[in-house]
């Protein structure tokens, strides 16, 4: 499986490799700093079975990046992973088609049971590309793997 993670942060990046080969021991890693680099791998390697998406980046807000994303590569998971928890955020992340949404603070064994989640999920719901091109989504949709993840908290929280 090919991963990107996305984030500005190399030690976020490299602390990420760790939790991401517990999730897949043969994982095959991309790392990208900014959304033009990560764009261009994503172009390049249009297979990846995840995108890890910091929203806080240096050359383009998180929210277009992931819209873009969404809107070219529909079949790729793409899980926002960021330090910032307002909930207006997470659900404005999972209603632009965010497969999920983990803060950075979560525990790894929280985050890595999410990313199996989303991985291993097989049902698929309205793909959200369609759903945010034509913006359409009703408020309160949101995608399978998005609801399964906020179902497994005992908290009953949005993020994990």
């Amino acid at each position: 499986m090919k991963i990107l993670v996305i984030d500005d942060h190399v030690l976020i990046r490299e602390a990420l490799r760790g939790i991401l080969k517990e999730l897949k021991r043969d994982a095959f890693l991309f790392d990208a700093s900014s959304s033009g680099q990560a764009m261009q791998i994503v172009a390049d390697h249009p297979d990846l079975g995840l995108i890890l998406l910091d929203l806080s980046l240096p050359d383009r807000d998180g929210f277009e990046v992931l819209a873009e994303l969404r809107e070219q590569y529909p079949a790729i998971p793409v899980v926002v992973l960021s330090a910032l928890q307002d909930r207006a955020i997470v659900l404005k992340a999972l209603y632009w088609g965010a497969s999920g949404y983990i803060p950075k603070s979560a525990k790894r064994e929280v985050m890595i049971s999410a990313l199996k989640l989303v991985v291993s999920s097989d049902v698929r719901c309205n793909t959200p590309a369609d759903l945010v091109s034509a913006g359409s989504r009703p408020q309160g949709v949101l995608p399978c793997a998005a609801i399964r993840i906020c179902q497994m908290t005992k908290e009953n929280r949005l993020v994990c």
